[in-house]
């Protein structure tokens, strides 16, 4: 007895000490957003429109009513641009609280699929470097994610948990589904992808147990029942608040060219935490040379005759679906890395217990790891940093500095002459993925009015004077040449690239 409680505080000891290790690498890497200045993309409008009794809601028409309730609550509470570093903590902070969760629920999987221990440690590392967790606590205008993720985890981890592996039934079910249910609306309600999280302790039971095929389509079965009655509840709130559906949100049948749709963000999660523009050739050999050594490497771990590997494989792929489901069914092909969390780790865990089924020494497989960790670590850096957080700053900090200067009151139009957007590419030379990481923020049409009007806000503290501002833009130089508009004395002229390659 007094051995057995021994040995249970020595593991208590080590996932403590493992939790607060990965806590002190994820502070590390993201520190510079506890005092970084700095306004990207839908943060200008956010912090500019959300004002107190405005009425203004976002979200709530694509489906995220509490995400727009707390987004809504935060920005209108921040009245400067310094004041956005605290929406970012918030969501730092979150993740930090929500680190524990992720870990203990992956332990508690692991040890009853009995995989390798070492994947519980190495699993939430990766979660914290993957370019999904750097840009949901580096942009405030993804805050709360942590909430959808993590909430999509305990919803499939309560189902998962409840479910008798003898028997292959719900101990429990009505207490086990209802909190299932509430969990997964939680995550739904917040941001849909966030929800892909659901079936994650079910694919590593797919890959402890390939032949355990009806505990799978329970799970599928559970999850797909969870997103018909969110679909309904967020139909209802639109018809109750008048609100009309817009073409984002809209379901799409069109099966074929959203299964080919569905291995372009494949393609991201096996890049692992490296950055590829959507349309590099590199990115997509990379991609290819892994998903075929994997895949070739999986069925052989199986021993099965080659018609049941191929039934396995199948279900695999379906699960992966299934977790990328919210942007599968939509009409809009767009899969950007704040929306790829779930299907990261999904990737992450078919790969590396793969990996570790091949390497059979023990102390083989712990060096691997703590080199991959090591390399995480770096390359999570590097991409926060040099890839993300630099170049804003950059650009941030020279047109700030450059409409407070040339501002005075006489002026009542501004000229505003967004960057390309590659510029950051040809400038620092670094790699442009999606919206959100090497892209210019003064890039986007809906930045420059209320980038400009923030800024000169902060500079006159009268914000009816940075309201009747006349704010017109152009891309490039070669637009606002074209349009050839008039100058006054009454007008500034802000050229971003011109005014960063000073």
């Amino acid at each position: 007895m007094e051995l057995t409680q021994r040995n249970n505080g020595f593991r208590y000891r080590k996932d403590l000490f493992y939790i607060l290790a990965i806590i002190l690498i994820a502070f590390a890497i993201y520190y510079p957003i506890f005092y970084s200045e700095y306004l990207y993309t839908d943060e200008a409008v956010q912090l500019w429109r959300y004002r107190k009794g405005s009425g203004v809601h976002f979200s709530i028409v694509h489906g995220r009513f509490l995400f727009d309730e707390l987004t809504t609550w935060l920005f209108s509470n921040a009245n400067t641009i310094h004041d956005v570093i605290s929406i970012r903590l918030f969501s730092f902070l979150g993740w930090v609280l929500c680190i524990p969760a992720w870990y203990l629920v992956i332990k508690k999987i692991i040890t009853r699929e009995k995989l390798s221990q070492s994947l519980i440690f190495f699993s939430v590392l990766y979660l914290v470097c993957t370019p999904s967790f750097a840009i949901q606590v580096s942009w405030a205008s993804l805050v709360g994610l942590f909430i959808a993720n993590t909430a999509g985890l305990i919803s499939g981890y309560l189902l998962y948990a409840a479910i008798n592996f003898e028997s292959k039934k719900i101990d429990h079910p009505a207490i086990t589904l209802t909190g299932s249910l509430l969990f997964g609306l939680i995550s739904l309600f917040t941001y849909q992808n966030g929800f892909g999280c659901f079936l994650l302790p079910f694919l590593l039971h797919l890959i402890s147990k390939p032949r355990s095929f009806r505990i799978i389509f329970i799970a599928i079965g559970s999850c797909l029942l969870i997103y018909v009655i969110y679909y309904f509840l967020f139909r209802y709130s639109l018809a109750a608040n008048h609100i009309q559906t817009i073409e984002r949100t809209q379901i799409s049948i069109n099966v074929f060219p959203k299964i080919r749709f569905f291995f372009r963000p494949l393609a991201t999660a096996f890049h692992f935490t490296f950055l590829f523009n959507e349309k590099s050739i590199a990115g997509f050999a990379i991609y290819g040379i892994t998903l075929l050594t994997w895949l070739y490497f999986y069925q052989s771990s199986l021993h099965l005759a080659i018609i049941d590997r191929l039934k396995v494989i199948a279900l695999v792929v379906f699960v992966l679906l299934v977790i990328y489901l919210p942007l599968l069914v939509v009409k809009e092909n767009y899969f950007p890395n704040r929306t790829l969390l779930a299907l990261d780790m999904a990737v992450f865990f078919l790969v590396t217990n793969t990996l570790l089924v091949v390497i059979k020494k023990h102390e083989r497989k712990i060096t691997i790891i703590l080199i991959l960790s090591f390399l995480l670590v770096l390359n999570a850096r590097q991409n926060f940093v040099r890839q993300f957080l630099n170049p804003l700053k950059s650009e941030y900090n020279q047109v700030r500095s450059f409409i407070e200067s040339n501002y005075n009151p006489n002026i009542t139009l501004v000229y505003f002459i967004r960057p390309h957007e590659d510029f950051f590419v040809r400038k620092y030379g670094i790699t442009r993925s999606w919206d959100e990481f090497g892209v210019p923020s003064t890039f986007f049409d809906w930045v420059p009015e209320f980038f400009t009007r923030q800024v000169v806000f902060e500079k006159t503290n009268n914000r009816k004077t940075a309201d009747n501002l006349t704010i017109k833009h152009w891309l490039g130089k070669e637009g606002y040449t074209k349009a050839a508009p008039p100058l006054s004395p009454n007008t500034m002229l802000v050229d971003v690239e011109e005014i960063m390659n000073r």
